[in-house]
């Protein structure tokens, strides 16, 4: 396996296990560290920080698998899935696509 064909693979399982957890109620909003991580926050670096990350993956604001990014890694029966049970809208898989 080349490194190309590694990563691919990497990122593939990491957002399967990602999209098992939305598929059992995972949202933005579980993912937050424990109140007395930091002695100070900063909500909003915070907030950047987690939207770049999402961007970075290949999920949307809510830290859902954008339909584009799981029909790339061949998850395509996963996208077929959120959007069946209303997870992702036909609206959000048709603006991802263009």
């Amino acid at each position: 396996m080349d490194e190309e064909k590694l990563t691919k693979a990497a990122k593939r399982y990491r957002t399967l296990v990602r999209s098992v957890n939305i598929l059992r109620g995972m949202r933005r909003k579980d993912e937050v560290p424990p109140d007395d991580h930091w002695k100070k926050r900063f909500p909003e670096l915070e907030k950047e920080l987690l939207d770049t990350y999402y961007q970075y993956k290949g999920w949307n604001d809510d830290g859902i698998p954008t339909k584009e990014t799981l029909d790339e890694l061949g998850l395509d029966y996963v996208s077929e899935e959120f959007i069946k049970r209303g997870i992702l809208t036909d609206k959000e898989a048709v603006k991802e696509t263009k």
